[in-house]
């Protein structure tokens, strides 16, 4: 599509001109929506990464947030009606932030897309997706109102069920074992992670003390009974579940 390969050039082109000059900026967080608060799906290195895209015309523009076109790699899940000849992605279809129909929608699937599937299941299928999307940054551009001397940050709340952080004990959560998105991997080490059913993270998890009976493969986009032992992780609001038995939940 014409469209698509015009993006694609755009990023190119970005990146060429941030290769052409060392930057010392801190990387600026992509978010899905245009709020602090919205799903992560990546970060730029510098603000001159950024190619700049308009506002969709089905929505207001959100003071001190711009718009971009992102490219990058996701793990994302498809509805298994929606795998076209050759298992290629149906063009029109919505590329999924979790096994759910009510998952927020990272992209629509266009014939260009470089998708290869991981894991096929009669619901949703499992993804490796390459390509451009449409992100929002915080615009920089804009000044910040100054905050009085001597106050505190004010950390705003996750989107994390609330659990007590780690200690010896044993804890025992149901929930869907599914993959961390690639984002999510690289900054934690984990490559899957314990969801609910509203699609919110309830822990990352480390299968390293399963039994070796245990085929953990097996579990994965299913819904299980996962015991094990809490230990808080490398960013604040992490949550690690150290396995020690997994059970399907029927």
């Amino acid at each position: 599509m014409k469209f698509s390969r015009l993006l694609q050039s755009l990023a190119l082109l970005a990146l060429a001109g941030f290769c052409q000059a060392a930057s010392a900026q801190q990387s600026i967080n992509v978010h899905l929506e245009p709020n602090g608060k919205s799903t992560l799906i990546g970060k730029l290195d510098s603000r001159s990464l950024a190619v700049n895209a308009e506002w969709p015309k089905n929505r207001d523009a959100v003071s001190n947030w711009q718009p971009i076109y992102y490219r990058g790699e996701f793990l994302v899940y498809l509805d298994s009606y929606d795998l076209g000849k050759n298992n290629a992605p149906v063009p029109g279809s919505k590329y999924l932030l979790g096994p759910s129909k009510s998952a927020p929608v990272l992209a629509i699937a266009t014939d260009e897309d470089q998708a290869e599937i991981i894991t096929i299941d009669p619901r949703y299928c499992h993804i490796n997706l390459g390509t451009i999307v449409l992100g929002y940054i915080e615009d920089d551009a804009a000044v910040a109102p100054a905050a009085p001397p001597m106050t505190k940050p004010i950390v705003a709340p996750t989107q994390r069920i609330a659990f007590p952080r780690a200690n010896d004990a044993i804890k025992t959560f149901e929930g869907i074992l599914v993959s961390t998105t690639s984002f999510e991997s690289n900054r934690n080490g984990y490559r899957f992670k314990l969801i609910d059913t509203d699609n919110k993270t309830i822990a990352f998890v480390d299968p390293s003390s399963l039994p070796e009976y245990l085929i953990f493969t097996d579990y994965i986009n299913a819904k299980t009974i996962a015991t094990g032992k809490l230990k808080p992780g490398s960013d604040e609001g992490d949550l690690i579940l150290n396995l020690q038995s997994l059970k399907k939940k029927h």
